[in-house]
């Protein structure tokens, strides 16, 4: 895997980082807007290539695959560019704003023959397959829970008068897209597309969501997905059965820990403590490897349903996106 990364983001270390660990998968060039700044990534992880023009990217036949990594309102036209230009893609998560966007570019991915995969860290993590495998051991679902708050290194810009994109309604910010999405895909993966979504938010003067839970109604439980930008807390989730119960931490999006507990029965514990990139990196590998195109598009199922019930929350908060 021959990849042309699309921006310069502080997460782009990390990728880069893990991409340089993992056999099969090699960075070849860097987009960014600005040739310093691409220059300066590019140099730090000896990478060859630094594009100021989006274009010539796509137009490099040592190139086989894009991964964007770019503000989350562009991902759909820098990954329809590349799909278009005949190359697999990579995208960062929110996949899309709309449900429309990404309908468009699961057909052109199937038309062409391409892999299309959304960068979101719980759907590759070894861990997150235990948890979906164990689920009968706690019996019949009564509820789920999952909590993500961060407090954004960015809400104090916007308190004072600036807009970052992250909280910017142009660029398809706020917290709902940011980091309760996690908390969605985590429980969209594990059960489906759920009956009904319902989103409360607290809302800043530009309409954006700094907070919010959301709650997705089941034929037999419920789930509530808390997250925040402007607060912290201590995050994780939590799956209640009549049995017993399935904690994990630190996160819905590392999933690093994971323990389940039943009355009368010993505790069944998984511990991965390494980068969640990794496994992310490592499962995209094997995937590719084996051409498995029907687990991409079963993937692309899901990316579906969590892009539709975040649609569906942010008509129900009245966001202006």
């Amino acid at each position: 895997m021959k990849i042309g990364a699309i921006g310069t983001s502080f997460i782009m270390d990390t990728i880069l980082e893990n991409m340089a660990t993992t056999e099969g998968i090699h960075c070849e060039a860097i987009f960014s807007r600005t040739y310093e700044k691409g220059k300066a990534l590019a140099d730090k992880f000896n990478i060859s290539k630094v594009y100021t023009s989006l274009d010539d990217m796509l137009n490099d036949k040592d190139l086989d695959w894009i991964y964007v990594c770019s503000p989350n309102s562009v991902h759909y036209e820098q990954s329809k560019k590349a799909l278009l230009a005949g190359k697999h893609v990579l995208c960062e998560k929110p996949f899309t704003t709309t449900s429309q966007e990404l309908k468009e570019l699961i057909s052109i991915a199937k038309e062409k023959h391409l892999f299309l995969f959304e960068a979101i860290l719980p759907m590759f993590h070894p861990n997150y397959k235990l948890i979906k495998e164990n689920l009968p051991l706690i019996g019949n679902l009564k509820m789920a829970s999952g909590t993500f708050c961060q407090y954004s290194s960015r809400y104090d810009a916007l308190l004072a008068g600036n807009v970052p994109n992250v909280f910017n309604p142009q660029y398809s910010g706020g917290c709902l897209m940011d980091l309760n999405m996690y908390n969605v895909y985590f429980m969209v993966g594990l059960f489906g597309k759920p009956e009904s979504v319902e989103y409360h938010a607290t809302l800043f003067e530009n309409g954006i969501d700094t907070n919010g839970i959301l709650y997705m109604k089941y034929p037999n439980f419920m789930c509530q997905c808390m997250a925040a930008k402007d607060a912290f807390c201590e995050n994780g989730v939590q799956i209640l059965g009549d049995k017993g119960y399935i904690k994990v931490t630190p996160s819905p999006s590392t999933c690093q820990s994971v323990t389940i507990v039943r009355r009368k029965e010993e505790d069944i514990h998984f511990e991965l403590p390494e980068n969640p990139w990794l496994y992310e990196m490592i499962g995209l590998v094997e995937l590719v490897s084996n051409n498995d195109y029907d687990e991409c598009y079963r993937r692309l199922d899901v990316a579906l349903d969590v892009v539709e019930v975040l649609e569906e929350a942010r008509k129900s908060a009245g966001l202006p996106f």
